[in-house]
């Protein structure tokens, strides 16, 4: 720090010609501004100045590293102002971690008002069923939908995620419409392969084990396999709530309990959350707001 001052109040000499104008741009005293250039000198064993009573000049060496000096100068009022920009305005890419089936129904669609509202930024999306090293593999955030997002984590919730019990009314018409918990076995069944509900669902109070005519590891699969009358599925509410208002889809077990979890915004604790983060986390809160699936802690 001691060599760029030296360096800022050489600048401001030649540019002013003396050693009092210097002093005077660069708000500071007249003894200071020449020690910090004679101190430069010393580093450098060249002398950059001419001093006389009536003037101070660049010596020739001084000419050759002032053109230097002043390109470094604008450098850094360049890179400062990039910075500063960056601190008040989102921009640059933003590499985000999401799960497959989330990202299709609700984080794409968010995208076109966050693009247009911030024109600097750019955005990566990484779709995939497990949890991703966020340091390790680059990623500046992670969107989470889990019961309990791992320690060591800055965590802001967004959503709540509920599993649904639905069927295609044809599906319905043809087969009947379960009553109780227990009923449910003797219907065909559809599995998400990645969570538990592959094989056993909680209704209520009971713990149902089925066997799916059909698993799949891919949410808009397990979606479409409903919508399709292939038979009964459960799933996350986000995923078909637009098809259950509808009337494409039928709950079941409406008043009962099922398992929820949180839809998280997670990033790393040892990273400071950026203006480009924290937009990106305000938009899509906003977003799941407006459409009726916020969480309680939101």
């Amino acid at each position: 720090m001691a060599a760029f001052a030296g360096i800022e109040a050489f600048v401001r000499v030649v540019e002013t010609g003396s050693v009092t104008a210097a002093a005077e741009r660069l708000q500071t005293a007249k003894s200071s501004v020449s020690e910090a250039v004679r101190a430069l000198e010393e580093r450098l064993g060249v002398r950059l100045l001419d001093r006389s009573t009536r003037k101070v000049q660049p010596t020739e060496a001084g000419r050759a590293f002032y053109a230097r000096c002043r390109r470094l100068l604008e450098e850094e009022a360049a890179a400062r102002l990039e910075v500063q920009a960056l601190q008040k305005a989102p921009a640059g890419r933003l590499r985000v971690a999401v799960p497959e089936a989330f990202a299709a129904r609700h984080l794409v669609p968010a995208l076109a008002g966050f693009l247009a509202a911030h024109p600097a930024v750019e955005i990566e999306f990484a779709e995939a069923h497990g949890a991703v090293r966020l340091v390790e593999d680059g990623f500046d955030l992670a969107i989470r939908v889990t019961a309990a997002p791992a320690p060591g984590l800055v965590v802001r919730r967004l959503a709540t995620s509920r599993i649904v019990i639905v069927a295609a009314p044809a599906y319905l018409a043809q087969n009947g419409v379960p009553e109780q918990p227990g009923d449910v076995a003797r219907h065909r069944c559809v599995g998400f392969s990645p969570l538990p509900i592959r094989d056993t669902w909680r209704i209520g109070e009971e713990a149902v084990a089925i066997r799916p005519v059909l698993l799949t590891d891919n949410g808009e699969s397990l979606r479409a396999a409903a919508l399709a009358g292939i038979g009964l599925v459960a799933l996350p509410d986000w995923a078909v709530g637009d098809a259950l208002a509808a009337g494409q889809l039928q709950r079941l077990f409406p008043v009962m309990a099922t398992p929820q979890s949180g839809i998280f915004a997670v990033y790393a604790a040892n990273r400071l959350m950026t203006p480009t983060v924290r937009a990106f986390v305000d938009h899509v809160a906003a977003w799941l707001r407006a459409r009726g699936l916020s969480g309680s802690n939101d």
